[in-house]
């Protein structure tokens, strides 16, 4: 049976530095070089001792020994500390809270654009169906400006096919801005070191070792050992719930684009007789409904230009990026901690 020691002091004259305590009406001599004179290991409890951290309030029933508690702030990306010196061991690694909302990422559509023909055919009939047609090629990506393609080798053109303008499509494409937030709101981590319930002098409370004072983000904390959330003791007031991770079944729809709508390209060709757009042979307009044949006796080109008369691509509305899924904590766990009110007496 463990005596126990209250601060009830005898003086008594005896050479060194002895004191006695009052124990079932035996006086129990002792020294702090020998604390433990005339008792049995199971039976000491040190009297000299120093509480190496914290002397904090005994946890309630149904609660585990004081350890100390990081917790980040929810917007804080620093990364997750190692436990001090004094608590070097890891309790409890997890989270807190749960992320931001779930807002899935914006889904656009690039612009389309009103692209020129990519040529001319030239045809020996005058109906555009010759059996041997002759291409005029635009180089890519023409502007408009003056090209002198290859003119014909040899005999005449008897009509010229003009192609359509085009629209370039739209794709696809997706905000940077708007990735999906981590499933959690903070991280925690929770340290413990030695705890001794007879170090401390005052009755009530226990020796827990940390780092004295706390550093930023730390708090020393009891877990609830039983199931449910607990009501917090007066001397661990903060209630803080933590989970061990998340099942996050998260997703969005992927994005595209719907069909273009609202377009209307129609360009002005024309094509010379010379190599440098000076003689005109004449001038035609195409629109997206299709491409002209142009028909007349003795047609020769060597060269062609063109100008936008309405460049309106339209548009296209983007699709997807709908949200869908959750995110639901897995292991909760909770913690009663002291506030910034509460201060561990060492």
């Amino acid at each position: 049976m463990t005596m126990k020691r209250y601060p009830i002091v005898i003086a008594l004259a005896v050479a060194g530095s002895f004191a006695g305590c009052w124990s079932g009406g035996v006086i129990q001599l002792y020294s702090c070089d020998d604390p433990c004179y005339g008792l049995d290991a199971y039976e000491c409890d040190d009297p000299c001792a120093v509480c190496e951290g914290g002397c904090l309030p005994l946890p309630p029933l149904g609660f585990d020994d004081p350890i100390v508690l990081w917790t980040s702030d929810a917007a804080d990306e620093a990364p997750v500390p190692e436990c001090p010196a004094e608590a070097p061991f890891v309790v409890f690694d997890g989270y807190g809270g749960s992320g931001a909302e779930h807002v899935c990422p914006t889904c656009r559509c690039t612009e389309p654009s009103c692209e020129l023909p990519r040529g001319l055919t030239g045809s020996a009939s005058a109906a555009c169906d010759g059996a041997a047609p002759t291409s005029f090629d635009a180089p890519e990506g023409w502007s408009g400006a003056c090209t002198a393609p290859a003119a014909v080798s040899s005999g005449e053109l008897g009509s010229l096919r003009i192609e359509a303008p085009t629209v370039s499509g739209c794709a696809p494409a997706i905000d940077p801005a708007g990735a999906l937030p981590t499933p959690w709101g903070a991280r925690a981590r929770g340290c413990a070191g030695s705890a001794d319930k007879h170090t401390c002098r005052e009755p009530g409370k226990m020796c827990v070792a940390a780092p004295m004072p706390l550093p930023t983000g730390f708090a020393m904390c009891i877990r609830y050992l039983r199931s449910g959330a607990p009501r917090c003791p007066e001397e661990y007031p903060d209630l803080r719930e933590l989970y061990q991770g998340f099942d996050d079944t998260r997703s969005c729809t992927p994005c595209g684009c719907g069909p273009l709508e609202g377009s209307a390209c129609t360009a002005l060709v024309s094509v010379y007789e010379d190599a440098s757009c000076g003689q005109l042979l004449g001038a035609e307009t195409v629109t997206l409904a299709g491409p002209k044949c142009v028909a007349g006796p003795d047609l020769r080109i060597e060269s062609m230009d063109a100008v936008w008369i309405k460049d309106e691509p339209g548009s296209c509305a983007p699709t997807g990026g709908v949200a869908a899924g959750e995110v639901t904590p897995e292991g909760a766990s909770f913690f009663c901690c002291q506030s910034d009110e509460v201060i561990a007496v060492p």
